[in-house]
């Protein structure tokens, strides 16, 4: 039997939706700063007894690194670090938005129609296991150094995912929910957009999802052998000449950052207007958030 003691206690617990984004701010504040806390403190630890700084540099060094490819200019340029990650963003972008297009289109005509399918299935389990970056050389031979290559290298990691997430999107549709809609006659274009996209969009952006990942590793691995000027994969491999092992894991944050922001501001905003919104995430298991 409930007694008051607990309809308070069950009163004063918030729902994630009913936080304000102050309250929001402070628990993600709460969940990840200390973890970041910790690595440095270990970072430092471990950095201080080894004999050779420049292999192994501080936390200090590094964040002076970090303050000079920032906010003091190199040159004629300004923000050394903005320009490199602003190039490598770019890249993976375009190579993200060509991925999207044919890995999407791919994935559908597979889930739809059956002869493409099959004769898919064989060439698709053939490129799966091909490492994008296993296509460099000879892209480099055909295009040479530069951003051609590049986005090649990262539309082939990212098309994969996006086209395998796809077709199975599109083939555990609910068969209720077209012929329901078949029933109403809906047919051709009204049925994709109305049905077949919505119900498969949250293994697209899944897939999308796993594409981007793949898709820097691959971009980053790709601009230390095929980039000519720009790209913080370039970077980092550059200073390698110059033992700059600071400005090498400066680099490697800016990475995480860039990629952090754009999932977070993104692919997340966009889930949230979308799948979350029509409610597709809890069709499929998800929750909402």
């Amino acid at each position: 039997m409930a007694t008051a003691t607990d309809e308070v206690r069950r009163d004063d617990v918030k729902l994630p939706d009913e936080y304000t984004k102050q309250e929001r701010f402070w628990m993600w504040l709460k969940d990840n700063v200390p973890s970041f806390i910790a690595v440095l403190v270990i970072w430092e630890g471990i950095a201080f007894y080894v004999s050779e700084p420049a292999l192994f540099p501080r936390v200090f060094p590094i964040l002076h690194r970090f303050y000079e490819v920032t906010f003091l200019r190199s040159g004629e340029t300004l923000c050394v670090l903005c320009v490199h990650s602003y190039h490598t963003a770019w890249r993976i972008m375009v190579g993200m938005i060509i991925a999207g297009f044919v890995g999407i289109a791919i994935g559908i005509a597979m889930g739809r129609v059956g002869w493409f399918e099959k004769f898919m299935i064989p060439i698709l389990s053939m490129l799966l296991p091909i490492p994008a970056l296993a296509w460099s050389p000879i892209l480099v031979l055909w295009f040479g150094l530069g951003n051609t290559t590049m986005i090649f290298i990262t539309a082939f990691a990212a098309a994969l995912p996006a086209i395998s997430s796809t077709w199975t999107g599109v083939k555990t549709i609910n068969p209720i929910w077209i012929r329901a809609a078949q029933s109403m006659n809906a047919e051709g274009m009204t049925l994709f957009w109305k049905v077949i996209f919505p119900g498969s969009l949250p293994f697209i952006l899944s897939g999308i999802r796993i594409g981007l990942a793949r898709a820097w590793r691959a971009g980053i691995a790709g601009e230390m052998v095929a980039a000519s000027d720009w790209g913080l994969g370039y970077a980092i491999f550059d200073s390698r000449e110059d033992l700059d092992t600071a400005f090498m894991l400066v680099g490697i944050a800016a990475i995480a950052l860039v990629g952090f922001v754009m999932e977070k501001f993104i692919f997340e905003k966009f889930e949230k207007v979308t799948v979350v919104k029509w409610g597709m995430m809890e069709e499929v298991g998800g929750q909402r958030q």
